[in-house]
């Protein structure tokens, strides 16, 4: 696998050399610090892309059509920007200088990203091949942002931006990126999608109505898209609309690699969603059912450490939660709380699940934890207070779990 997405990048670099070197001609300083920041953003975009994957988002065939989009998305824009350029020549090269490069590298560390994995003994490695450090992609992003506001009738900049964001969890500004693409790009099936993917990360995977209107929206525009029926299926069964759910997620079935574990994923959410129909299951399923295995559920007591007492406000969100040991890092279960509520004894079950495929039962141990986001999103960020217990039986936990929040994130 590894060797041909490494041929694949090599042949899109190839491909692109003919279009890059008359370009490369005129660079200045300017547009060398903008190739240093596509280095940034793709490595994020891949992040993105590879987190997707891995959440079941998009299976391999998903993913390598995904990254191929992307491919003939910029090339599309290269284009656009060479007919401009003959009558805006500064506008044109700023914009390529944003773009263009982002091809090649996404090739790169697409390799080092599928290479690497999320378990690598050394992730550190990975960023430090890209040549940038964190504080460089937010001063580079700020600069991106910046010209942007300036010259703002560039909507697939405004995409490179949100995404970005979005991949730095930082979901605020991804929001306002995406609102300024969809000012001076419109509406696409792509945009909203990605729009409705960032929306429902900022509320903790929880799927807002907004996120429901625009993937509603970009369906209309274009009915087969895989990821947009994958995330509205989500969105109908979290407001318990099962047969909604269970007919969009049988339109993603074909696209889906027969035989694949996406496959089974996906044909495991459908029986979910029609055991929520009372309509009967396969025996498998059944079998499950009857054996108790989907009767998983945790006691867990969690409390803030009196030494961090004066680091979290009465006010502060904490999510409580279950993720597989490996794997995915989507939650099996979660709860929103707020410090003045704690110590605080909770129960996950499967009913708490992001996802009707990744639940509690499925895993024979899980890890356990709390965690005071200063953002009130889901996702981790440095600053946020935390508390870890693992590995945990799913089964076999009589006993509450305690779980003690006295780490600082980063640290």
């Amino acid at each position: 696998m590894s060797t041909f997405w490494l041929l694949a990048g090599t042949m899109a670099i190839l491909a692109l050399a003919f279009i890059a070197l008359p370009l490369l001609r005129k660079r200045d300083s300017s547009d060398i610090d903008r190739d240093q920041l596509n280095t940034a953003v793709v490595r994020e975009q891949l992040t993105e892309l590879k987190a997707d994957m891995e959440a079941g988002k998009l299976d391999a065939d998903a993913y390598t059509t995904a990254r191929h989009d992307l491919e003939r998305e910029l090339l599309d824009n290269v284009s656009q920007d060479k007919n401009k350029h003959a009558t805006s020549s500064r506008d044109g090269r700023w914009i390529l200088a944003v773009v263009l490069p982002a091809v090649p590298l996404l090739a790169i560390m697409l390799y080092q990203q599928l290479g690497a994995g999320e378990q690598s003994a050394n992730p550190p490695q990975a960023q430090n091949n890209a040549g940038v450090s964190d504080h460089e992609v937010a001063l580079m992003l700020e600069k991106l942002s910046q010209r942007l506001n300036e010259e703002p009738d560039h909507p697939d900049g405004w995409m490179l931006l949100a995404r970005s964001y979005t991949s730095l969890r930082r979901y605020d500004e991804a929001v306002a990126a995406y609102e300024q693409a969809r000012k001076y790009g419109g509406n696409s099936p792509e945009l909203l999608i990605d729009y409705a993917d960032t929306l429902i990360a900022a509320s903790g995977g929880s799927f807002v109505e907004e996120a429901g209107k625009m993937l509603k929206q970009a369906l209309t525009l274009q009915p087969d898209n895989a990821k947009g029926l994958w995330l509205i299926g989500h969105w109908f069964y979290q407001r318990g609309e099962y047969r909604n759910a269970v007919n969009s997620w049988q339109r993603v079935a074909p696209q889906v690699q027969p035989g694949s574990e996406n496959s089974l994923i996906l044909q495991q959410q459908i029986q979910l969603a029609r055991a929520r129909l009372g309509e009967s299951l396969p025996a498998e399923a059944e079998t499950a059912k009857a054996s108790g295995e989907n009767k998983a559920s945790i006691q867990v007591s969690v409390s803030l450490d009196p030494a961090l007492l004066n680091s979290a406000a009465p006010d502060d969100t904490v999510f409580i939660f279950a993720r597989a040991v490996s794997g995915p890092r989507m939650p099996l279960a979660i709860v929103r709380k707020q410090v003045r509520d704690l110590p605080i004894t909770v129960t996950l079950d499967d009913s708490m699940a992001m996802s009707p495929a990744m639940v509690l039962s499925r895993f024979p141990q899980v890890s356990v934890g709390a965690r005071i986001s200063k953002t009130g999103q889901a996702m981790p960020s440095p600053g946020d207070l935390q508390g870890m217990q693992s590995p945990v039986l799913t089964h076999k936990t009589e006993n509450a779990i305690k779980v003690v929040i006295n780490e600082r994130v980063g640290d």
